[in-house]
């Protein structure tokens, strides 16, 4: 089967249903190809003496949105798309799983990113427990709490600094060094006298009972180490969903969409909104308004069209 739309939108998580809200609104013939509407919004996290709690702000919007969209939505694809290839006419072509094609005369990627994972022992069993993915999401959870901060670049940097008002004690386990843009204010974070440094171990796993009560560290000699802490950070580099594009469109040196303040990628008519980009924040409410942008700037690109 081969169809061909004004728009695709790929990825129906806050940013797609936001661009196709717009693109909708605008009356324009639109497919959005994802198996499902909303994302992972809901992402309950509980500690011991605190009741488990949502904590993913706006997920009651993009609730809202996706009733908008499945009741003005008429071709909502339910694959994953596998490649965008661009069209001698300038328009592109979708690749879906179920080895079908469409093709559209603009792009939005909504795909969205992944957290790097330790892969050690009890990583999945604490996840929302204590063991968390996303500082800028949990960090005030932990207030007079002792927490370990995992990683080695910038993202593990930023989560001491915004532990550092509210923990009462950080450790942090530079696993994996990483290039720093700042070494000099990654000094001055990790000299704070709330931080202890470890550099040189390992995880070996995360221990606890209902909730995270600790982890294990195995130096270069062998010897473990027990950390008491009731919080997890596991905090590398986000690893952007950039497969259908990556051959196509610029990216950053993370693998970040590069998008202007329009959300335009460096090829023409492909726009780009949410954690794929390099304009991310980790945060439903950003990738909201990042989605409603690019579907306003691929309205206006689609606009433009008719009149050349």
């Amino acid at each position: 089967m081969y169809q061909r739309f004004d728009a695709a939108i790929l990825g129906g998580g806050p940013a797609g249903l936001a661009a196709t809200a717009y693109l909708l609104y605008a009356r324009w013939q639109v497919a959005l190809v994802s198996p499902d509407l909303g994302g992972k919004v809901s992402y309950p996290f509980a500690l011991r003496d605190l009741p488990a709690r949502d904590t993913v702000w706006g997920a009651g919007l993009v609730h809202e949105l996706a009733e908008i969209v499945s009741g003005g939505l008429r071709h909502h694809i339910q694959e994953t798309a596998s490649r965008v290839e661009r069209a001698e006419d300038g328009s592109f072509q979708i690749s879906l799983s179920d080895d079908n094609t469409i093709a559209a005369r603009t792009v939005i990627l909504c795909t969205g990113a992944r957290p790097q994972r330790l892969f050690v022992a009890g990583e999945t069993e604490f996840w929302g427990r204590g063991l968390s993915f996303s500082a800028v999401s949990h960090a005030p959870l932990f207030v007079d709490r002792d927490v370990a901060v995992i990683g080695g670049g910038d993202r593990s940097i930023a989560a001491v600094r915004i532990l550092i008002p509210l923990a009462r004690r950080i450790y942090y386990i530079a696993a994996r060094p990483q290039h720093l843009s700042d070494p000099d204010e990654a000094d001055r974070v990790l000299n704070h006298a709330k931080v202890t440094v470890f550099r040189g171990w390992e995880v070996q796993q995360i221990i606890g009972d209902d909730f995270v009560t600790g982890l294990d560290l195995v130096g270069i000699n062998g010897e473990v180490r027990r950390l008491p802490v009731e919080g997890v950070f596991v905090q590398y580099g986000l690893l952007p969903n950039n497969g259908l594009i990556r051959d196509l469109v610029k990216l950053d040196a993370n693998g970040h969409v590069i998008v202007d303040a329009h959300c335009a990628a460096s090829v023409a008519g492909i726009f780009a909104a949410g954690d794929v980009t390099n304009i991310y924040a980790e945060q439903v409410p950003v990738s909201i308004g990042e989605g409603a942008k690019a579907g306003l700037s691929a309205w206006d690109y689609l606009s433009a069209q008719l009149h050349t």
